[in-house]
């Protein structure tokens, strides 16, 4: 009588199958919804939405990955590779939100409308007729104290731009850099040459990835001998923001001070 002493041949994990279809499940949807937001196929509010549930797959994904990956060490089923796998291709589709969301080295504090001059911040006057159904109304005129109390505590080194240049100058610098950054002016800027001091700027700018629009205001005005310039930045969609109306505003203010530093 002989004994058999070869292995019985092991089953594969279905955990680690369920984990990497939910990882590549994730990748489809986020992608989708990206190209859908980008292209402007579908209102922000939903397109957004379905972005949201690519992620909460790719979090499914990754407990479920390590969920296999414990299950294959102790049952010896085969699925470790897979199981480790799905969790890296989750783990990629989360890395650029979270990046975004936290990457501004502190931690962002939500706020859809932002600006330099909070007792009087610049107005939205064309704002409210570009906002689509499912956007978030058009910013009020005045800042609620509440919000301005956030944003002070979040974002206390937000501040106007002081320039020793004429308003009329820092004007086209503003509008130049503006228009270099692909940002849609809406309707014509008011800055009358040898006029009122009403210099302002109404925009449209998209966040990197997504597209997601805000509307921005930028406004000259007279200080002493120079020009104060004063920016606001509002989201579209609410909750969405994790500091990228501040970070709008203090890139496009530093640019435009190495603009006008650099002038002869």
């Amino acid at each position: 009588m002989t004994l058999d002493l070869r292995l019985a041949p092991r089953g594969r994990s279905r955990l680690a199958g369920a984990a990497l279809t939910l990882a590549g499940f994730s990748i489809c949807v986020t992608l989708y919804a990206t190209l859908l937001l980008r292209s402007h196929a579908v209102a922000a509010a939903p397109g957004f939405a379905a972005f949201v549930s690519g992620l909460a797959l790719a979090a499914l994904a990754i407990l479920v990955g390590f969920a296999a990956m414990a299950a294959v060490w102790r049952s010896g089923r085969r699925g470790g590779v897979r199981a480790l796998f799905a969790v890296f291709l989750a783990t990629g589709v989360l890395a650029g939100p979270f990046y975004a969301a936290f990457g501004h080295g502190q931690r962002p504090a939500r706020l859809d409308d932002v600006s330099t001059d909070l007792a009087d911040p610049p107005r939205f006057e064309r704002a409210a007729r570009e906002r689509k159904p499912g956007d978030l109304a058009a910013p009020p005129a005045v800042i609620p104290a509440e919000q301005a109390a956030r944003q002070r505590a979040a974002y206390p080194d937000l501040a106007p731009l002081l320039l020793a240049l004429p308003p009329d100058d820092v004007a086209g610098l503003a509008i130049g850099l503006v228009e270099s950054r692909g940002w849609r002016i809406l309707g014509p800027t008011s800055f009358p040459r040898g006029g009122p001091p009403t210099g302002r700027i109404e925009a449209v700018a998209a966040s990197p990835i997504l597209g997601l629009q805000s509307d921005v205001a930028i406004r000259v005005r007279p200080e002493g001998d120079g020009a104060r310039v004063d920016m606001r930045s509002a989201g579209r969609i609410g909750g969405v923001d994790f500091g990228g109306e501040a970070a709008r505003i203090k890139s496009f203010l530093a640019d435009l001070a190495a603009a006008a530093n650099a002038l002869p």
